[in-house]
């Protein structure tokens, strides 16, 4: 008996995720505007760079790890105050709180959202970066499996900015992100770095892996706990 109710159980939590992940999908799918910009933000600097200091293929491959970390990370926070705004203001969240659903689990699901919206486009652009700052072919998948690990690291981030800001201003979030995301930030560029420089880079991204690993239970459970703020 005991062993059906927990099936059940596990059977709601997973389709409410499931409603909560098209929903959010199909809204950003109809506003483009919430993946499009972050799109244009991250190609748009990376293109500064050529026009700024011209072609020479050293110079911008010597650049082009910190070039498409900085602007990756900037292009993640566009987004971040909208991860829990729209529930905020509909009452969704309220009715996730008061119902008996792991709040873990909500976090989590807007984090992945988050990532599918801001991160896949700028990893799909990550590769466009690379050809235009003349990034050997051989680095393109050190920096790929870099950009897959920080990107979904800042986007725990940066529901934990846009749960501590919730109802205020929007700079606010990316004020509280922006400090700790340096660790990423360093990370990320050591990995395209030593990969450039044909050096050992699985470290770095052994690194990055326990950041998200431990990143995934702490800042989900610390996001539950910013949110539940606004309710006292």
């Amino acid at each position: 008996m005991q062993t059906v109710y927990i099936s059940s159980m596990d059977s709601s939590i997973l389709d409410w995720l499931k409603i909560i992940l098209k929903r959010d999908m199909l809204i950003a799918y109809r506003r483009s505007s919430t993946y499009i910009t972050p799109l244009i933000f991250f190609l748009i600097v990376v293109t500064f760079f050529p026009l700024a200091l011209g072609p020479q293929e050293s110079l911008l491959s010597s650049l082009a790890p910190g070039v498409i970390w900085i602007a990756a990370l900037l292009a993640s926070l566009l987004a971040v105050e909208t991860i829990f705004s729209e529930d905020f203001r509909d009452g969704t969240l309220d009715e996730f709180f008061i119902s008996l659903e792991p709040s873990f689990m909500l976090v989590f699901t807007k984090v992945l959202i988050h990532w599918l919206i801001t991160g896949l486009p700028i990893l799909v652009a990550s590769f466009i970066a690379a050809i235009v700052l003349y990034l050997p072919f051989e680095s393109f998948a050190p920096m790929l499996l870099s950009l897959i690990l920080g990107t979904f690291f800042m986007s725990l981030l940066g529901a934990l900015g846009a749960a501590l800001s919730l109802g205020k201003s929007a700079i606010l979030s990316a004020i509280i992100v922006l400090p700790f995301s340096i660790p990423t930030l360093l990370m990320g560029t050591s990995v395209i770095t030593s990969a450039l420089n044909n050096q050992e880079f699985s470290g770095f991204l052994m690194i990055m892996g326990a950041m998200l690993a431990l990143g995934i239970p702490l800042l989900c459970l610390l996001t539950v706990e910013a949110l539940l703020l606004n309710y006292e």
